[in-house]
């Protein structure tokens, strides 16, 4: 048997045992949903708490933004998730999702929240409502770009010239076009070749060249020497099309070269990177924020006010500025058996008070709220 044969057959079986792993996972009493793998960890939570009055369960298939959109588009899911904005090219005009947050959400009250049935009850008497396309934005995310710099000298570099790794945004969470931030993030992100990815030692200097004051530049210059030439900025990357690396490239306004190293989710992104010396990525917060001995957080900087997401409390990252939506989508369909305990899970794990704590244990921030 030759190699490639070999390989062949280990992926097909590999591809039969998800499948019966999936069907072992999804009961006939279930109900499917899926998407982003950003959105599984919360997903996880909410539908381990919640219970159904018909003793449904909710099954989550983390398979990406992209299939978030199309497999509710398809039917394979009844509703589906994604952690970025809307695309309208994703849609045809008149099916484009009406946004709850601003139709029906905008002041709801304490009362409404406490009503498990609002929301259903609210959509029944709502005309031309059969067959639309529904979306709620149920919570706020955060990039967080992480880093390895074991064995380096990037670590000392900063401590003896006094500088911070750190990116600076503007008002609207974005980095600058052609600022400072925005050419030492293209220089680690652009690469289409490993071959042409900078040293830490060029990311030293880029950061010496960049941040240091006229007095000091020389001296910061000098000590950036110290760094390790032979050691490359390692980039790392969620998929093309994931939700995560479109909010990057919305909130940088840099598309990711060929050199980058891909992965599906931040979780195997946040690991690869922790046992990668020379490694950089970006996560959502609830990696970013991770205490680990080997991994750390590039600051961001906004006006006066820094953020250093491996060291700051939750409270303090509450303003954190590079955010992203997570957004569930579904199409009111009558026929639909399910679609009243669809309803009623949408709008407990969007408003209730309940799940406040379960969104602040995944870094994450509810957007729903009571006026």
């Amino acid at each position: 048997m030759n190699k490639k044969f070999f390989l062949v057959m280990v992926i097909v079986v590999g591809a039969i045992v998800g499948l019966w792993s999936w069907t072992l996972a999804a009961p006939n009493n279930s109900i499917s949903i899926g998407g982003s793998a950003s959105v599984q960890p919360l997903l996880k939570k909410l539908t381990d708490k919640y219970k159904t009055e018909d003793g449904k369960k909710f099954v989550y298939s983390a398979t990406g933004s992209g299939a978030g959109v199309t497999n509710v588009q398809e039917g394979v899911y009844e509703i589906g998730f994604i952690s970025k904005d809307i695309k309208k090219d994703d849609w045809e005009k008149e099916k484009e999702p009406i946004n709850e947050n601003e139709a029906l959400f905008s002041n709801l009250s304490k009362q409404a929240i406490n009503d498990k049935k609002w929301y259903s009850n609210s959509l029944a008497m709502t005309p031309g409502v059969e067959g639309t396309y529904r979306s709620i934005e149920f919570a706020r995310d955060s990039i967080v770009f992480v880093y390895n710099d074991k064995g380096t000298g990037f670590d000392e570099f900063l401590r003896k010239s006094n500088l911070e790794f750190k990116f600076e945004v503007d008002e609207n969470g974005k980095f600058v076009k052609e600022g400072k931030s925005y050419k030492i993030l293209n220089a680690i992100y652009k690469p289409d070749s490993q071959n042409d990815l900078i040293s830490w030692n060029d990311l030293a200097k880029l950061i010496a060249n960049e941040f240091s004051l006229p007095e000091t530049k020389e001296a910061n210059l000098s000590l950036a020497e110290e760094v390790s030439n032979k050691v490359k900025v390692t980039p790392y990357s969620s998929t093309s099309g994931s939700g995560t690396r479109t909010s990057f490239s919305n909130l940088t306004g840099i598309e990711p070269g060929n050199a980058v190293k891909e992965y599906g989710a931040n979780g195997t992104i946040y690991s690869q990177i922790e046992k990668s010396p020379g490694s950089i990525g970006f996560v959502s917060m609830l990696y970013g924020s991770a205490n680990s001995s080997t991994v750390k957080s590039v600051k961001i900087g906004k006006g006066e006010k820094t953020w250093d997401p491996s060291n700051d409390s939750s409270q303090e990252l509450a303003d954190y500025p590079l955010t992203r939506p997570f957004i569930a989508i579904y199409k009111y369909d009558k026929n639909n058996k399910d679609l009243n305990s669809m309803l009623d899970f949408l709008f407990w794990m969007a408003a209730s008070p309940e799940v406040e704590k379960i969104y602040a244990s995944v870094g994450l921030t509810q957007s729903v709220q009571a006026k």
